[in-house]
């Protein structure tokens, strides 16, 4: 069979709660999740496939189209992750158009969330839910043979006019074994990130699953899986070779135990491999041999959540962790070297005054990372967050339901409102940048940052909106 699987343009993204361009100058990723699809589908031998991303190509609507009519594949796939259903809608509507025997497969985060709503979308012929190597290659196979789709139980598919919901999302537990992302289908030259220091990047994922229970995170938890030392800086190596000068790490949570840090710097030291890098980290995860091997290793920057600025607030947001641990964390990155990446949220259930708001925006002043990300709590499906709002009558039970069912992109995400309304959120999300931002330190750090024109130029245009208060 012919896949193409496809990465759906930007246009129509529901409404973020991040200002102006600061969302969209922060950089386009690979679509990991499509390129490790590709890898395990070439592997299998049976299928051709190819990979085209919208986003990052600027492909139209109309070029969808002629890629559809040119290629003719029998299947096009479309990652979705709820956020963008109304772009997923939109494609798969152009790809009915220009070739209406082309069946659609949708898979995703939303999947996984929405699987009877999903196969109830009417452009949607097939839905996979969960992690999707395994049963989107089945898919395939079965479809190649002519055999019936029965038992596939991570398979959503329509027969005989009904529309039959996958129920029970997939899992790979060996992780380790899955052939690395089809790298090659893309062009790394349309891939950016403001935070980063080199023109070309690789993004990699060491592991999979999380085991904590932030209340605000819609992240499937447990089944955590980590890969060794040694994959991992495997497929760094192909990185480098193929080009990259930078990796990122976008693993939920790189350093769940404290020790992984040091194993991955170490294997890098021990086999000598020349390259700059980044990871997604707990406050609680990083210790003082574990940061200076990083250092050591290429590590220039630690993204860390940190979400609110008092301990009371982090109990509320089950974060695990507390304001000291926060600080050391900063500290140690600072002292050897590492900048630092401070995530932050306002709009929290505890923040009930503006003044506990500015609190936060304080303690991030006070912390002064090289850089921080301000959000304002958005209330997603799946979250205990999203229970509570429907408890206290905040929300109606099937307020993501509606949406998943009928995809509207004037549909807004919802905020916590029990004590400050969107007005004011947004306000104090502003003040935050503001606050942070325009002072002496970060704007000559991000001045020493540029890494040319191009750069200089998204990085004017997200402090630009943040000044004159642009969405």
């Amino acid at each position: 069979m012919k896949v193409l699987l496809v990465n759906p343009r930007t246009d129509l993204l529901i409404r973020s709660e991040l200002p102006g361009h600061v969302g969209k100058e922060l950089g386009h990723f690979p679509p990991l999740g499509l390129l490790y699809l590709a890898a395990y589908v070439r592997q299998g031998g049976r299928h051709q496939v190819q990979v085209l991303d919208m986003s990052a190509r600027d492909v139209s609507l109309a070029g969808l189209a002629d890629t559809v009519l040119s290629e003719r594949p029998d299947l096009v796939g479309l990652t979705c992750i709820t956020h963008n259903l109304a772009s997923v809608k939109a494609a798969a509507d152009v790809v009915k158009r220009a070739a209406p025997a082309t069946r659609i497969c949708i898979g995703g985060p939303h999947v996984r969330q929405f699987p009877e709503e999903s196969m109830a979308l009417d452009f949607v012929d097939f839905a996979v839910c969960g992690e999707g190597e395994v049963p989107f290659l089945e898919l395939l196979d079965a479809l190649q043979d002519g055999r019936s789709l029965d038992g596939m139980r991570s398979v959503g598919y329509k027969q005989d006019g009904r529309s039959l919901a996958a129920t029970v999302p997939a899992v790979t537990t060996d992780i380790e074994g899955l052939p690395f992302p089809a790298r090659d289908l893309v062009d790394r030259k349309d891939y950016f990130y403001i935070l980063g220091n080199r023109a070309t990047f690789a993004t990699i994922l060491s592991s999979r699953g999380c085991p904590f229970h932030c209340t605000f995170c819609a992240t499937p938890h447990g089944a955590y899986r980590a890969r060794s030392a040694r994959s991992v800086v495997d497929e760094m190596v192909q990185c480098r070779d193929a080009g990259a000068e930078e990796i990122h790490f976008i693993d939920d949570t790189f350093n769940i135990r404290k020790s992984r840090l040091a194993e991955v710097s170490r294997e890098i030291l021990d086999r000598s491999v020349r390259l700059k890098w980044s990871f997604r980290g707990r406050a609680d995860g990083v210790d003082d041999e574990g940061m200076a091997l990083a250092a050591r290793a290429g590590c220039t920057r630690f993204h860390v959540g940190v979400e609110t600025g008092t301990d009371h607030g982090m109990e509320v947001l089950r974060k695990g962790v507390d304001v000291a641990q926060v600080r050391n964390a900063v500290r140690l990155a600072r002292k050897h070297g590492i900048v630092s990446a401070a995530y932050f949220i306002i709009g929290c259930p505890h923040e009930k005054s503006r003044d506990d708001v500015l609190e936060t925006i304080r303690f991030a002043v006070r912390l002064n990372p090289d850089f921080a990300l301000f959000n304002i709590l958005a209330i997603y499906p799946g979250t205990e967050l999203f229970e509570e709002a429907v408890k206290k009558g905040m929300l109606a039970g099937d307020f993501w339901h509606g949406f998943a069912r009928s995809p509207d992109p004037e549909f807004r995400i919802p905020l916590w409102e029990e004590h400050l309304d969107r007005f004011e959120l947004e306000r104090l999300l502003r003040t935050a940048y503001r606050r942070f931002y325009w002072r002496p330190g970060p704007i000559l750090r991000n001045l020493r940052s540029v890494a040319g024109p191009g750069d200089l130029l998204r990085k004017a245009q997200a402090a630009l909106s943040i000044l004159l208060g642009r969405r």
